[in-house]
């Protein structure tokens, strides 16, 4: 939360700072144009007062996107997409409004003072080029589309400036040249502009995270040994936050074992992740009936305990009590590798000469809703009939209960 927060604070300060950038070059060159008498300068002005509209968008969304009301309980996180879809209108704007006065205007104008003028896009130039490059690396740091959206923005004022610099030259030398360059450049802008524009409305439009953050999503949840598959996860994004949908198959732990594990992938995937706001997952148990036993033995199938058993055979059960060995696993006859192998393979009950002496094991099992079954009995055969006897008596029992 206070990383979150922090990231709010820069994302208003950039906003304020583009505000300011833009009212301070739009009154400069407001000056400027009207002392030379530039139209091109008067039109930058206009272009620049655009950028500043932009960047009030920007910040009032900045603002009110991260509050959270009981009307809007995900937060008004898509205020940003809005607003990022209003900017690239602008840059739309400005692009028609270079080609506008470089093919089809028919005013003849003479500029005065053209050094001056020279000076002042130079100095527009290099501040929107210096600010533009420096808030294009905060959005991506801070994963804003907004900020995004208004550097870009006074990207294409940088180029507008290029374009007013070229022609204010070609006056100087007596070349027209600026209707050329304008062309070229109000097609960086348009494709600036098509860019945000999409990006934006497919938020709005919920699209899924990418492809290749889904996949990294997926890789955390599968490193988890108590997770068997992922039914499905969804994603989506709202403005620099996303939102995931997640259904898990996990093994057959306890109720407070699940709520643990549950939260430490949540917990995994918003270290790795940046800007989760929520992860809701759904868990199921991969076996919802029938019965699993771990029956602990050595090289002849004789009942061991768990400092001297060789081999864990994993037997399924199923409500008819049919029986199928699905696993048998090799072990070293140690308590502790035991009991953690026992924890981890979703069984219900391990049978055993005795309960495990280390209270470790014995709460881990515990903590896995693992029972421990204590026998008499030699072999894996009888033990396994003794189990199923009492499995049948206690079935029938619950039959005649209800």
């Amino acid at each position: 939360m206070q990383e979150q927060a922090k990231n709010q604070k820069l994302k208003e300060r950039w906003a304020i700072g583009s505000l300011i950038l833009n009212l301070s070059l739009s009154i400069l060159k407001l000056v400027a144009g009207l002392f030379t008498g530039s139209l091109a300068l008067i039109a930058e002005a206009i272009h620049s007062f655009s950028d500043l509209v932009a960047s009030v968008i920007s910040l009032i969304s900045v603002k009110l996107a991260a509050k959270k009301t009981k009307e809007f309980p995900y937060g008004l996180y898509k205020l940003e997409n809005i607003a990022s879809v209003i900017i690239s209108l602008f840059l739309f704007f400005a692009a028609y409004e270079i080609i506008r006065e470089a093919f089809f205007s028919n005013k003849e104008t003479e500029v005065k003072h053209v050094g001056i003028a020279i000076f002042v896009m130079v100095i527009a130039m290099i501040t929107t080029f210096i600010y533009s490059r420096l808030e294009i690396k905060a959005a991506k740091e801070l994963n804003s589309p907004a900020l995004m959206a208004d550097a870009q923005h006074i990207w294409a004022d940088f180029l507008a400036s290029t374009i007013v610099i070229i022609g204010l030259i070609g006056v100087y030398f007596g070349y027209n040249l600026d209707k050329y360059a304008a062309a070229v450049v109000s097609l960086f802008i348009i494709h600036s502009g098509w860019e945000i524009f999409s990006s934006g409305i497919k938020v709005l439009l919920d699209i899924s995270l990418e492809k290749d953050e889904l996949e990294k999503i997926k890789k955390i949840i599968y490193n988890h040994p108590a997770v068997v598959e992922i039914k499905h996860i969804r994603g989506r994004a709202a403005g620099s936050f996303k939102f995931l949908d997640i259904e898990l198959l996990l093994h057959n732990y306890s109720l407070r074992e699940t709520h643990k594990i549950v939260d430490e992938i949540e917990r995994k995937i918003r270290t790795e992740v940046p800007n989760i706001d929520s992860v809701f997952i759904h868990y199921e148990p991969v076996r919802q009936e029938g019965l699993r036993i771990a029956f602990l033995v050595d090289e002849n199938n004789k009942i061991k305990d768990f400092s001297s058993a060789k081999r864990i055979v994993v037997v399924d059960v199923s409500m008819n009590y049919e029986t199928h060995i699905s696993n048998q696993i090799d072990v070293e006859g140690d308590e502790k590798e035991i009991g953690d192998i026992v924890s981890k393979i979703n069984v219900d009950i391990v049978v055993s000469k005795l309960h495990p002496l280390d209270f470790e094991v014995r709460w881990k099992l515990t903590r896995s809703g693992v029972m421990v079954w204590e026998t008499e009995k030699e072999t894996f055969e009888e033990a396994l009939n003794e189990v199923l006897k009492s499995w049948k008596e206690y079935n029938k029992k619950q039959g005649e209960r209800r």
